[in-house]
Protein backbone atom coordinates (compact mmCIF):
# COMPACT_ATOMS: atom_id res chain seq x y z
CA UNK A 1 0.00 0.00 0.00
CA UNK A 2 1.26 3.48 -0.88
CA UNK A 3 2.30 5.52 2.21
CA UNK A 4 -0.35 8.16 1.46
CA UNK A 5 -3.02 5.47 1.20
CA UNK A 6 -1.87 3.96 4.51
CA UNK A 7 -2.01 7.39 6.11
CA UNK A 8 -5.60 7.91 4.90
CA UNK A 9 -6.53 4.43 6.06
CA UNK A 10 -5.24 5.14 9.57
CA UNK A 11 -6.92 8.56 9.78
CA UNK A 12 -10.21 7.21 8.45
CA UNK A 13 -10.18 4.22 10.80
CA UNK A 14 -9.37 6.34 13.87
CA UNK A 15 -12.17 8.76 12.97
CA UNK A 16 -14.72 5.96 12.54
CA UNK A 17 -13.57 4.50 15.87
CA UNK A 18 -14.22 7.92 17.40
CA UNK A 19 -17.86 7.73 16.33
CA UNK A 20 -18.24 4.16 17.60
CA UNK A 21 -16.77 5.04 20.99
CA UNK A 22 -19.05 8.08 21.17
CA UNK A 23 -22.03 5.74 20.66
CA UNK A 24 -20.66 3.44 23.38
CA UNK A 25 -20.31 6.48 25.65
CA UNK A 26 -24.02 7.26 25.36
CA UNK A 27 -24.97 3.62 25.98
CA UNK A 28 -22.73 3.30 29.05
CA UNK A 29 -23.91 6.67 30.37
CA UNK A 30 -27.53 5.55 30.07
CA UNK A 31 -26.72 2.35 31.95
CA UNK A 32 -24.83 4.30 34.63
CA UNK A 33 -27.92 6.37 35.50
CA UNK A 34 -30.31 3.46 34.86
CA UNK A 35 -32.33 5.37 32.24
CA UNK A 36 -32.80 8.31 34.60
CA UNK A 37 -32.30 10.91 31.87
CA UNK A 38 -32.90 13.80 34.27
CA UNK A 39 -29.51 12.93 35.78
CA UNK A 40 -27.83 14.32 32.64
CA UNK A 41 -29.13 17.81 33.50
CA UNK A 42 -29.23 17.51 37.30
CA UNK A 43 -25.86 16.32 38.74
CA UNK A 44 -27.37 15.56 42.14
CA UNK A 45 -29.51 12.82 40.57
CA UNK A 46 -26.36 11.09 39.36
CA UNK A 47 -25.53 10.39 43.02
CA UNK A 48 -28.76 8.40 43.29
CA UNK A 49 -26.94 5.88 41.12
CA UNK A 50 -23.63 6.07 42.98
CA UNK A 51 -23.42 2.27 43.05
CA UNK A 52 -22.71 2.48 39.31
CA UNK A 53 -19.46 4.39 39.84
CA UNK A 54 -17.50 1.99 37.60
CA UNK A 55 -19.89 2.64 34.71
CA UNK A 56 -19.65 6.38 35.41
CA UNK A 57 -15.87 6.14 35.11
CA UNK A 58 -16.05 4.34 31.77
CA UNK A 59 -18.68 6.78 30.54
CA UNK A 60 -16.13 9.57 30.92
CA UNK A 61 -13.26 7.55 29.45
CA UNK A 62 -15.33 6.72 26.37
CA UNK A 63 -16.31 10.38 26.16
CA UNK A 64 -12.63 11.38 26.42
CA UNK A 65 -11.67 9.32 23.38
CA UNK A 66 -14.94 9.09 21.44
CA UNK A 67 -16.09 12.69 21.30
CA UNK A 68 -12.67 14.31 21.64
CA UNK A 69 -9.14 12.92 21.43
CA UNK A 70 -9.63 10.56 18.50
CA UNK A 71 -10.79 13.51 16.38
CA UNK A 72 -7.39 15.21 16.61
CA UNK A 73 -5.79 13.25 13.72
CA UNK A 74 -8.73 14.30 11.51
CA UNK A 75 -8.35 17.95 12.59
CA UNK A 76 -4.77 18.02 11.29
CA UNK A 77 -5.58 15.90 8.23
CA UNK A 78 -8.21 18.44 7.15
CA UNK A 79 -5.69 21.19 7.81
CA UNK A 80 -3.28 19.56 5.36
CA UNK A 81 -6.01 19.13 2.75
CA UNK A 82 -7.31 22.69 2.91
CA UNK A 83 -4.41 24.82 4.15
CA UNK A 84 -4.00 26.53 0.78
CA UNK A 85 -7.72 26.93 0.21
CA UNK A 86 -8.52 29.68 2.66
CA UNK A 87 -6.59 32.08 4.93
CA UNK A 88 -9.00 31.07 7.71
CA UNK A 89 -7.79 27.46 7.87
CA UNK A 90 -5.25 28.06 10.70
CA UNK A 91 -8.04 29.51 12.86
CA UNK A 92 -10.31 26.59 11.99
CA UNK A 93 -7.59 24.08 12.87
CA UNK A 94 -6.90 25.83 16.17
CA UNK A 95 -10.63 25.77 16.94
CA UNK A 96 -10.89 22.06 16.12
CA UNK A 97 -7.90 21.21 18.30
CA UNK A 98 -9.19 23.46 21.09
CA UNK A 99 -12.60 21.75 20.94
CA UNK A 100 -10.97 18.34 21.33
CA UNK A 101 -8.60 19.40 24.10
CA UNK A 102 -11.10 21.42 26.17
CA UNK A 103 -13.61 18.59 25.95
CA UNK A 104 -10.99 16.00 26.82
CA UNK A 105 -9.84 17.99 29.85
CA UNK A 106 -13.42 18.08 31.12
CA UNK A 107 -13.89 14.33 30.61
CA UNK A 108 -10.57 13.59 32.33
CA UNK A 109 -11.55 15.72 35.34
CA UNK A 110 -14.87 13.90 35.75
CA UNK A 111 -13.21 10.50 35.26
CA UNK A 112 -10.87 11.37 38.13
CA UNK A 113 -13.42 13.00 40.45
CA UNK A 114 -16.72 11.18 39.96
CA UNK A 115 -15.83 7.61 41.07
CA UNK A 116 -14.28 8.50 44.46
CA UNK A 117 -17.05 10.98 45.28
CA UNK A 118 -19.71 8.45 44.31
CA UNK A 119 -18.06 5.76 46.44
CA UNK A 120 -17.74 8.15 49.39
CA UNK A 121 -21.41 9.05 49.02
CA UNK A 122 -22.41 5.41 49.37
CA UNK A 123 -20.79 5.01 52.78
CA UNK A 124 -21.25 8.53 54.16
CA UNK A 125 -23.69 9.60 56.87
CA UNK A 126 -26.36 12.19 56.02
CA UNK A 127 -24.28 15.25 56.99
CA UNK A 128 -21.32 14.01 54.98
CA UNK A 129 -23.53 13.18 52.00
CA UNK A 130 -24.66 16.81 51.88
CA UNK A 131 -21.06 18.05 51.62
CA UNK A 132 -20.25 15.41 48.99
CA UNK A 133 -23.33 16.41 46.99
CA UNK A 134 -22.24 20.06 46.97
CA UNK A 135 -18.71 19.14 45.86
CA UNK A 136 -20.03 16.76 43.20
CA UNK A 137 -22.47 19.33 41.83
CA UNK A 138 -19.87 22.11 41.78
CA UNK A 139 -17.27 20.11 39.86
CA UNK A 140 -19.84 18.64 37.49
CA UNK A 141 -21.39 21.99 36.60
CA UNK A 142 -17.96 23.57 36.13
CA UNK A 143 -17.20 20.92 33.52
CA UNK A 144 -20.59 20.37 31.88
CA UNK A 145 -21.83 23.97 31.81
CA UNK A 146 -18.50 25.82 31.67
CA UNK A 147 -16.00 23.71 29.75
CA UNK A 148 -18.34 21.57 27.66
CA UNK A 149 -21.56 23.44 26.91
CA UNK A 150 -20.12 26.94 26.59
CA UNK A 151 -16.39 27.01 25.78
CA UNK A 152 -15.92 23.68 23.98
CA UNK A 153 -19.00 24.02 21.76
CA UNK A 154 -18.00 27.54 20.70
CA UNK A 155 -14.69 26.18 19.41
CA UNK A 156 -16.55 23.24 17.87
CA UNK A 157 -19.01 25.53 16.08
CA UNK A 158 -16.19 27.54 14.45
CA UNK A 159 -14.45 24.35 13.31
CA UNK A 160 -17.47 22.47 12.00
CA UNK A 161 -19.15 25.39 10.26
CA UNK A 162 -15.88 26.65 8.75
CA UNK A 163 -14.76 23.20 7.61
CA UNK A 164 -18.25 22.47 6.32
CA UNK A 165 -18.05 25.50 4.03
CA UNK A 166 -14.70 24.25 2.72
CA UNK A 167 -15.84 20.64 2.38
CA UNK A 168 -18.68 21.71 0.09
CA UNK A 169 -16.11 22.20 -2.69
CA UNK A 170 -15.35 18.48 -2.50
CA UNK A 171 -18.68 17.00 -1.38
CA UNK A 172 -21.91 18.95 -1.02
CA UNK A 173 -23.56 16.41 1.28
CA UNK A 174 -20.49 16.06 3.50
CA UNK A 175 -20.21 19.83 3.77
CA UNK A 176 -23.90 20.06 4.67
CA UNK A 177 -23.79 17.50 7.50
CA UNK A 178 -20.64 19.18 8.83
CA UNK A 179 -22.34 22.58 8.87
CA UNK A 180 -25.42 21.11 10.57
CA UNK A 181 -23.15 19.65 13.28
CA UNK A 182 -21.69 23.12 13.78
CA UNK A 183 -25.15 24.66 14.00
CA UNK A 184 -26.08 22.16 16.74
CA UNK A 185 -23.04 23.19 18.78
CA UNK A 186 -23.71 26.90 18.37
CA UNK A 187 -27.31 26.36 19.54
CA UNK A 188 -25.96 24.54 22.59
CA UNK A 189 -23.58 27.41 23.33
CA UNK A 190 -26.17 30.16 22.82
CA UNK A 191 -28.74 28.31 24.90
CA UNK A 192 -26.35 27.99 27.83
CA UNK A 193 -24.92 31.49 27.52
CA UNK A 194 -28.37 33.11 27.66
CA UNK A 195 -30.11 30.45 29.81
CA UNK A 196 -32.46 29.40 27.02
CA UNK A 197 -33.07 25.82 28.09
CA UNK A 198 -35.09 24.63 25.09
CA UNK A 199 -32.48 25.88 22.61
CA UNK A 200 -29.68 24.40 24.72
CA UNK A 201 -31.39 21.00 24.85
CA UNK A 202 -32.08 20.95 21.10
CA UNK A 203 -28.49 21.90 20.38
CA UNK A 204 -27.02 19.41 22.86
CA UNK A 205 -29.14 16.48 21.66
CA UNK A 206 -28.33 17.31 18.04
CA UNK A 207 -24.63 17.51 18.85
CA UNK A 208 -24.61 14.24 20.79
CA UNK A 209 -26.28 12.43 17.87
CA UNK A 210 -24.20 14.05 15.13
CA UNK A 211 -21.08 13.54 17.24
CA UNK A 212 -21.67 9.84 16.57
CA UNK A 213 -22.84 10.00 12.95
CA UNK A 214 -20.45 12.65 11.60
CA UNK A 215 -17.14 10.93 12.50
CA UNK A 216 -18.35 7.68 10.91
CA UNK A 217 -19.46 9.47 7.74
CA UNK A 218 -16.33 11.57 7.31
CA UNK A 219 -14.11 8.66 8.34
CA UNK A 220 -15.60 6.58 5.51
CA UNK A 221 -15.08 9.52 3.15
CA UNK A 222 -11.41 9.72 4.12
CA UNK A 223 -11.01 5.96 3.57
CA UNK A 224 -12.63 6.07 0.13
CA UNK A 225 -11.23 9.33 -1.17
CA UNK A 226 -8.08 9.57 -3.20
CA UNK A 227 -6.37 12.95 -3.27
CA UNK A 228 -9.43 15.15 -3.76
CA UNK A 229 -7.59 18.44 -3.58
CA UNK A 230 -4.88 18.73 -6.15
CA UNK A 231 -4.94 22.43 -6.89
CA UNK A 232 -4.21 25.39 -4.62
CA UNK A 233 -7.23 27.31 -5.78
CA UNK A 234 -8.57 29.37 -2.89
CA UNK A 235 -12.16 29.29 -1.64
CA UNK A 236 -13.96 32.33 -0.34
CA UNK A 237 -14.70 31.88 3.35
Amino acid sequence: MHPTARYRAVIGSITILSGLLAAACIIVGTLAVENDFDAFSDPTRTLLHAHNHVLAYWFNILDLFGYYLLLLPLVFHLHQLYKYRSPWVPLLTFSGAAYALVGAIGAAILAAVWPPLMQDHLSAVASEQHAITIAFKTVTLAVTKGLWNILEVLFGAVWWIGMGLLLRSTSQWLGLITIITGIATILDAVGNLFDLQLIAEVGLNGYLLLGIIWPVVIGMWVLRSGSPLRSAKSIDL
